[in-house]
């Protein structure tokens, strides 16, 4: 039907499919979706019908990121600054040494 069409809309979205369930930053457990709906609308006539068919995929979004931020400075010009798990200039056991934390100074509140 539709001269291959239909087929290729189908391999289209299949592949969006296997590509989401191949994406670590996207959650396992959550089930992905591939609708073929087909719509079929006669003339007044009843001498032919007009057909539409959707082919359409739900993906798992991607997972949220987490982070710890942590807080100082003053009451008047407060900043925060990343967690780190480790000493900053400390190696770790595969040899990378931790990095030195961004601090981010925030404007001040009215």
């Amino acid at each position: 039907m539709m001269n291959g069409a239909i087929q290729e809309r189908v391999d289209y979205e299949l592949a969006r499919i296997m590509k989401n369930c191949k994406d670590l930053n996207t959650d396992h457990k959550k089930a992905r979706t591939l609708t073929i709906e087909l719509s079929f609308k006669p003339t007044e006539a009843r001498d032919s019908l007009a057909v539409k068919i959707d082919v359409k995929s739900k993906l798992a979004s991607v997972k949220a990121l987490d982070s710890t931020l942590l807080l100082g400075g003053t009451e008047t010009e407060p900043n925060v600054m990343e967690y780190v798990p480790q000493v900053p200039g400390q190696r770790t056991f595969s040899g990378t040494e931790q990095e030195e934390p961004k601090i981010i100074s925030l404007a001040q509140a009215q």
